[in-house]
């Protein structure tokens, strides 16, 4: 899914390259159609140069490096040079008198799908602009500017006629005239209405995009649920039975410090699964609403019970206490993880502080928490908290199930560096809190 998206620009260059192939393709037929049936045709070797220009254009496509990083502007640059290509076409064969002066309107059609409304409208503008030069010009200024490069051929005479006859009849300019507005208002309707359409799409798309991840999502955080409660409850018997063996075994008194150690390790090993079995209970039932403001500080002494060695830095805003969270459960187990991986990262530089902050401002309330650590790499802050990725400082998962929770409730975790660690913030929108 995640391919898909990366995937996406790329697929648009393959299609693109597609669709002018088959373009080049038609021009081609015409060509051959034009040589068989003796079209009358200013210069057949510019006319075969300006093929062979499309042609090239459409080789290189595929080779640009890094094309998908400025998609957009080369959409834009290919379907404004398709234009001129076309233009230069058509004005030596026939100008606007030749029946496929209807290309012009594919590169419109390309750039509806492709670019954004505003752009697409300015390919359409030129399009009608090479229409107008066209109508302008016509096939007897075409043959004047080409100069050397044309083969003036006895046949072109019923062009210049036809061009002459155009300029000193009111009728023929009349049907000119109606011929350009029927150009114009065909330009302008297919880029309004195959934009509208290709934006819809992608607006779909990316809602469509949105609700495929956060139900892969919801699917990992299930699985991570169910092998925690396997884990707790296949801990709890060797745990029980270590804290038996430690109780017999303190009746040596050389070793009673070791086993006090032992003891309180185990029973501490005992609590927290004890604690994870009641928060899995509670969550089947009916949650009710709490203040952000008490639900963040009863987090952090909960905390700070299993990490005695962290000093922590606490500065509450007490309006957040008007606040309500419908879901406290989410936004309490994803604190916990933030700040697991926050006072690791301290403790790896001999920092053994935190800094937590709790705001409030119009959009809503965040939850500010700065670690003193080495802070994240660049790659690092892209991946984190987006898929479970283990590593040896323990992060990953829980940044992922921290994403998750706060994403369920409506917000969004942001992680950021500083000079010295890193900030990590929990934005709740307003109509969440």
């Amino acid at each position: 899914m995640l391919s898909l998206t990366v995937l996406e620009p790329q697929h648009q260059l393959r299609q693109l390259a597609r669709f002018r192939w088959g373009v080049i393709g038609f021009i081609a037929l015409a060509m051959l159609a034009a040589l068989l049936l003796h079209y009358p045709v200013s210069s057949r070797p510019l006319l075969l140069l300006l093929l062979g220009l499309f042609a090239a254009s459409n080789l290189l496509l595929p080779l640009l490096p890094h094309a998908n990083r400025y998609s957009m502007r080369l959409y834009a640059l290919y379907a404004v040079g398709d234009i001129v290509l076309l233009c230069c076409m058509l004005l030596l064969t026939g100008g606007v008198s030749n029946g496929l002066v209807a290309l012009l309107l594919l590169p419109v059609a390309m750039a509806s799908v492709l670019l954004p409304g505003r752009l697409c409208y300015l390919v359409a503008l030129i399009a009608v602009l090479a229409y107008t030069l066209l109508l302008q010009l016509g096939d007897l200024n075409a043959l004047s500017a080409a100069g050397p490069w044309l083969e003036l051929q006895p046949e072109n005479a019923a062009i210049l006629a036809h061009a002459h006859h155009g300029a000193g009849h009111g009728s023929f300019d009349q049907h000119l005239l109606q011929m350009w507005w029927a150009f114009a208002l065909s330009a302008a309707l297919i880029s309004w209405f195959i934009s509208a359409q290709a934006r819809q799409i992608r607006k779909q798309a990316r809602v469509l995009n949105q609700l495929q991840q956060q139900q892969l999502q919801q699917e990992q955080m299930l699985a991570l649920a169910t092998f925690a409660a396997n884990t707790a409850h296949d801990l709890a018997t060797p745990i029980q039975t270590m804290a038996l063996i430690a109780d017999e075994l303190q009746v040596d008194a050389a070793q009673s410090d070791q086993l006090k150690d032992l003891q309180q390790q185990l029973q501490r090993c005992q609590h927290l699964v004890q604690q994870l079995r009641q928060d899995a209970g509670s969550l089947r039932q009916p949650q009710q609403a709490e203040p952000v403001l008490t639900l963040t500080e009863q987090t952090v002494q909960r905390w700070l019970a299993s990490r005695p060695d962290i000093e922590v830095d606490c500065q509450f805003d007490r309006k957040a206490t008007d606040f309500l969270l419908a879901e406290p459960q989410s936004l309490a187990a994803a604190l916990l993880n933030i700040l697991d991986n926050a006072a690791d990262a301290s403790l790896a530089r001999q920092q053994s502080k935190l800094s937590i902050a709790c705001q409030l401002s119009a959009q809503g309330c965040s939850i500010r928490i700065r670690d003193y650590g080495e802070g994240f790499s660049e790659q690092r802050l892209q991946e984190l908290g987006h898929l479970p990725q283990l590593s040896s400082q323990g992060l990953g998962i829980g940044q992922f199930l921290a994403n998750a929770s706060i994403e369920r409730l409506g917000g969004k975790v942001v992680r950021s560096n500083l000079a010295d660690g890193a900030l990590t913030c929990i934005e709740l929108p307003r109509r969440h809190v």
